[in-house]
């Protein structure tokens, strides 16, 4: 049986034994057109008047997953090459939910990785690994 899942952005299954992610920041914006209407410069300090806002469309909305994988322990540097490999396709990927929500198509921006703590071999004992999501 697998082990549970926090999320899945398509092949790439983020999980407490491979690749963890301990933060997830995720910011939308949304598009607002402002008016000047013509009026007196007297009448907005009186809270009369002043530019009026137009809600227009959602804006941007994007994920950044930071995380750490213990290669000793499970997963390591195919995970990273998963991620690579996945962003490298160029095509959007279904980012689904631990519950089994569906939370839309999104692409891969941006991955980066730090390693630290080697082993006398070169290998790292603990790989840091960022990596920033867009909605397609």
């Amino acid at each position: 049986m697998p082990a549970p899942f926090m999320m899945m952005l398509g092949p790439i299954r983020f999980t407490l034994d491979q690749a963890a992610y301990n933060q997830l920041q995720r910011t939308t914006q949304y598009t607002w057109a402002t008016q000047n209407p013509l009026g007196h410069p007297t009448l907005k300090h009186e809270g009369i008047g002043g530019p009026t806002h137009q809600y227009i469309t959602p804006g941007e909305d994007t994920i950044n997953l930071n995380g750490t994988i213990y290669p000793q322990y499970n997963g390591g540097s195919t995970d990273l090459l998963l991620m690579r490999l996945s962003a490298g396709l160029g095509t959007p990927l279904p980012l689904i939910s631990s519950t089994g929500w569906i939370i839309g198509l999104w692409i891969i921006e941006s991955i980066s990785d730090t390693n630290t703590e080697f082993l006398d071999n070169g290998v790292a004992r603990k790989i840091e690994f960022s990596l920033s999501l867009k909605r397609y």
